[in-house]
């Protein structure tokens, strides 16, 4: 039977994300990767702390206890990501609200609307900003892994940096992207192939060090 590794989210960009590179990784044998939704309505858990790494971990926690209960193998890792977009000149926020920065339920147009108002509440134009992405891994039946936290998860941590601006082009990614421009201003996030997005960015970067360590997590 394979090895599971089970995304504890309902986001489809990045659930598909992370399943494209579990699935293109060599060496693991052979392991099955599946979003929590294939396998129920998902269960609500609240990310109510103030750092990425510490939502991620409540993520995967939550979602162990959940797949416990539906009797999912011990073994199988449950992986929690929790990601946003800190701006300089709005002191990080969003940051953790990043998904919620408009309000509770709110769109990405919403967000980008409420990013470019507050921007141009100070008479600015643009600002340093860089994305943030945490991914937690735990077992789920809460055994040991190795380099974990005190809490019981292996938490991979990514960061790419960027301008916010007000000016929005592209209509790839999601989220900020459109508005968060790369390399001097030629591009944005929204304007880079999946590929590209994949290779350059802040869960790109946490994945490939959660990729570097899943041999052994699995083997854990």
């Amino acid at each position: 039977m394979p090895r599971r590794v089970i995304i504890a989210s309902g986001n489809r960009h990045k659930v598909g994300e992370l399943q494209r590179a579990i699935a293109g990784l060599g060496g693991v044998g052979e392991v099955e990767v599946l979003a929590a939704s294939e396998l129920g309505p998902l269960p609500e858990v609240v990310e109510d702390r103030e750092t990425f790494e510490g939502n991620a971990t409540l993520k995967a926690l939550g979602f162990a206890a959940w797949l416990r209960g539906l009797g999912e193998e011990g073994a199988s890792l449950v992986v929690a990501d929790d990601s946003g977009l800190c701006v300089d000149a709005l002191e990080g926020a969003p940051g953790v609200y990043s998904a919620r920065f408009a309000g509770p339920g709110a769109s990405d147009a919403d967000n980008n609307q409420r990013l470019c108002d507050e921007l141009r509440a100070r008479g600015l134009d643009s600002s340093p900003a860089h994305y943030v992405c945490a991914l937690a891994v735990g077992r789920v039946d809460g055994g040991a892994l190795p380099g974990q936290s005190d809490e019981g998860v292996c938490v991979f941590r990514g960061r790419w940096d960027g301008v916010a601006r007000t000016v929005a082009r592209g209509s790839g990614g999601f989220g900020y992207d459109p508005f968060v421009w790369l390399g001097g201003g030629a591009r944005t996030v929204a304007e880079l192939t999946p590929e590209e997005k994949g290779a350059r960015s802040h869960r790109g970067a946490a994945t490939a060090a959660f990729l570097a360590a899943l041999p052994g997590l699995l083997a854990g």
